[in-house]
């Protein structure tokens, strides 16, 4: 008996790369060795005269908001961060504290090192799609200074001729606001199992354990 045999796979390399972008920017919460350090800047940027604090800051967002979408919102997360450090007593105007949060800010080019890693999946919206063409969305690993990783996405179209069109990259790139213990709701878990054909006694005794709302370190 002959053994049988295995029919060759044709694989065709396609021309299109896709190299990581060095503007593409994030910012992240920079703070010195010390809270010594940290008062004292503090400290310096509440003595400065009124007119320099405005000019300063002014300049601050020419230069940055064009590559930050919500830079007010980034300044006011990381004032908050140092909010510690801060006299009891002292109310700080609106400039001071976008001053303050521009100091412990810093940014990290996230793709400079390298982007690989690919992986493709179709997405989950299909409509308005040419006969013959799927919408994907790419997962990418990129690394910048120091060799941190990031997830990194793409998205685009491979079309009936077997042509991959990515769309174009957005402007803006920036880290969520972590919330790290969220509030949960029961019935959603309760569907989700009931969806997956997934309901049995464990389940149901476990979901029977937890109130309608509840968090994760409640619950710990």
């Amino acid at each position: 008996m002959h053994p049988k045999k295995r029919q060759m796979l044709k694989v065709k390399r396609k021309a299109i790369k896709i190299v990581g972008d060095t503007s593409r920017v994030i910012t992240r919460l920079h703070l010195p060795d010390t809270g010594d350090r940290i008062l004292k800047i503090i400290q310096r940027i509440m003595r400065l005269p009124d007119p320099t604090a405005e000019y300063l800051i002014a300049q601050i967002m020419i230069d940055f908001s064009g590559r930050h979408e919500d830079i007010e919102h980034i300044f006011e997360r990381h004032l908050k961060a140092v909010k510690d450090h801060l006299p009891l007593d002292f109310v700080l105007n609106d400039v001071q504290r976008a001053l303050i949060g521009a100091y412990f800010t810093m940014e990290y080019s996230i793709e400079s090192a390298a982007l690989f890693n690919p992986s493709i999946v179709a997405h989950p919206d299909q409509s308005r799609q040419k006969k013959g063409s799927l919408r994907f969305i790419m997962s990418l690993r990129a690394t910048g200074e120091g060799h941190v990783s990031s997830i990194v996405f793409r998205s685009g179209v491979l079309d009936r001729h077997n042509r991959f069109l990515l769309d174009p990259t957005s402007d803006f790139v920036e880290t969520p606001d972590l919330e790290l213990d969220p509030l949960y709701k029961r019935n959603p878990f309760q569907l989700k199992l009931n969806e997956m054909k997934a309901r049995s006694e464990i389940t149901a005794h476990i979901l029977s354990q937890l109130p309608e709302d509840f968090t994760y370190r409640a619950c710990a």
